[in-house]
Parts: C-alpha cells; sequence; structure tokens
C-alpha cells in the first residue's frame, strides 16, 4: 500500500495561521497583534512543553523552532485544535534562524530542552550549544531575560556550564558550577518525563542576562 504523501510547509503555512516559514525578520508586533515579552523554545519535539507553557501564560507570546517535520506537522495540528493565538511555529536550525527571526534585545526567556547530546565524541562537534551560539542567545535576551536548559547528559550538561559561565553578560541564578535539583515551576516535556520515570539525573541550568 503506497504511503500517504507528508503534507508540504507551503500547505501548512496555507491552513495554519500559526506557522512560519520565513527568511527575514518578521514584525512579531503584527504578528501577534500585540506587544507581549517574547519567548523561545528551541527543539519542541512533541510540543508538550510548549503547549503547556503557552496556555500557562496567556500574557508571553511563544516561538516554538524545530526542523523536525513530522514533529512540527503534529504540534501545529495539536495548535489550531486549542486555537492558541500566543503561538507560533518556526521551522529551521536555531543557529541559522534566531539571527534572521529576532532582534537584539527582544526576547524575555529562552527554552532549550534535552538539546541532542551527541555522545560519540567523534561527533560533539555537532552539538547544538557552543560558544558562538551562547553570545547568539544573549544577545537576543534583554536584560533580565533568562535561559533554561535540561539535559541527561552528564558531560555535555559539565560543558554547556562551562560556556555559559564563560559569558560575561549571563549570571549563573543558583551560583557558580551549580545546577538547579528540580525544575517544579516549569511544565515537564516528554522526555523529561521519560527520564524522571527512568530513575536518571537531570542536570538543569539557568542563567540570567544581567547587562
Amino acid at each position: 500500500m503506497a504511503s500517504k504523501p507528508l503534507i508540504s510547509f507551503d500547505e501548512i503555512a496555507e491552513d495554519s495561521p500559526f506557522f512560519m516559514d520565513t527568511e527575514s525578520l518578521p514584525d512579531w508586533g503584527d504578528v501577534f497583534e500585540n506587544e507581549n515579552p517574547m519567548q523561545l523554545e528551541i527543539g519542541f519535539g512533541n510540543g508538550k512543553f510548549l503547549i503547556e507553557i503557552a496556555a500557562r501564560e496567556p500574557g508571553c507570546n511563544f516561538v516554538g523552532m524545530d526542523f523536525y517535520h513530522k514533529g512540527i506537522r503534529k504540534v501545529i495540528t495539536r495548535i489550531n485544535k486549542l486555537q492558541m493565538k500566543n503561538t507560533r511555529i518556526v521551522y529551521g536550525d536555531a543557529r541559522e534562524k534566531i539571527s534572521l527571526l529576532f532582534k537584539d534585545e527582544s526576547l524575555d526567556r529562552i527554552y532549550i530542552n534535552f538539546p541532542d547530546p551527541w555522545p560519540k565524541k567523534r561527533h560533539y562537534k555537532r552539538r547544538l550549544i557552543k560558544p558562538p551560539f551562547v553570545d547568539l542567545v544573549t544577545r537576543k535576551l534583554i536584560s533580565g531575560g533568562e535561559v533554561h536548559i535540561a539535559t541527561d547528559n552528564e558531560s555535555y550538561a559539565l560543558e554547556i556550564l562551562d560556556f555559559f559561565e564563560a559569558e560575561a553578560q549571563l549570571k549563573n541564578k543558583l551560583g557558580a558550577g551549580v545546577f538547579r535539583g528540580d525544575r517544579v515551576d516549569l511544565p515537564r516535556s516528554k522526555y523529561e518525563n521519560n527520564f524522571i520515570n527512568a530513575g536518571d539525573k537531570i542536570y538543569y541550568l539557568d542563567f540570567v542576562k544581567i547587562s
């Protein structure tokens, strides 16, 4: 039996006002029809975290960014059903898209939940979070803006900690070298629940832009 053809992003954009596939800076005030604070989730997976936090904070605008086609289609379907007017989905690699889509000092919060750890040493170079990326997200945060990260991979967690603490404009909210032990004030992603149920340790990092 022939497989069902995939829906193109052009078709998704036509059918849903919540999907954006753009290569230029949007006027986010026009997109959301308000000037509410902006928050970004990088790599939203099945969308559980993004949808829950957007529902919890209707006074904020949320952008979810991912390059996994199947996941994007599923999340768009859920957002369409819920008519979540404070949420937009963007396709693309965060390392390229963030510079295009957001002005400096325009984001209140950035969430990065369980980025691919690429655990084999020869693949470390593929990891998302490197010093140039830390510089990028720092520039996009407002003064007092925050970045929240979660990973279950210890070596990646230590690497991320080093990279973020080396950025002069960022401060570890719990103190130098300290990971957060739990995160009860934010929704849990699908992966987070899986790791917790399996008894795995999760490393949480919270940083704030101080200037």
